[in-house]
């Protein structure tokens, strides 16, 4: 399947899980982000290969017992938070197309606040047992290694391809979340 195909599924997925039952459907705006990521930049890929990293996604955040219901929102959370603090930063690449990078700022800023709203403004982690994991503590340590990968390759437009890539395949990890709550 491809990802322009998985998306849409990922995205039904994802509403079929806690946040479409409090009443926190993302769907759309998920979409319309996905999409804008996709438009915003005008370069082909192929000169970037040189540049690409394993970013190292964490895995622990979807496995095990660690993924409970009222978690998957704070996941959710996280990740919208921390693409909405990659893409803030005054180093994006200025052919990127400015007027659809302010619209995916903007469209993950009101899915925050959407999301913060639907939970009461609870956006709280349960603890993890003991010897266990904190999948939030991996997913801020995976984003800071983008972060870091950025500021090492100096902000440069490849750099930012790749980090663009592997964004697009958070949208990928939303959706196995959304799977596990739904079997």
């Amino acid at each position: 399947m491809t990802s322009g195909t998985f998306l849409p599924v990922a995205l039904v997925l994802l509403c079929s899980s806690t946040l479409c039952s409090l009443g926190c459907d993302l769907t759309q705006g998920l979409l319309e982000d996905f999409s804008l990521l996709n438009q915003m930049s005008p370069f082909s890929l192929g000169p970037c290969w040189k540049d690409r990293t394993n970013f190292n996604f964490p895995k622990e955040a979807t496995e095990g017992s660690q993924l409970q219901r009222e978690n998957a929102t704070v996941i959710v959370h996280e990740m919208l938070q921390q693409i909405f603090t990659i893409f803030s930063l005054s180093a994006t690449p200025a052919a990127w197309n400015q007027t659809q990078l302010m619209q995916l700022l903007s469209g993950l800023d009101q899915q925050l606040e959407q999301l913060e709203r639907c939970l009461g403004q609870d956006v709280e982690w349960e603890e993890p047992s003991l010897g266990s994991e904190n999948p939030r503590l991996a997913l801020k340590s995976y984003f800071q290694g983008i972060s870091q990968y950025l500021q090492g390759k100096e902000y440069r437009r490849c750099a930012w391809e790749i980090v663009r890539v592997e964004i697009r395949k958070i949208f990928v990890f939303m959706s196995k979340i959304t799977r596990k709550l739904r079997d």
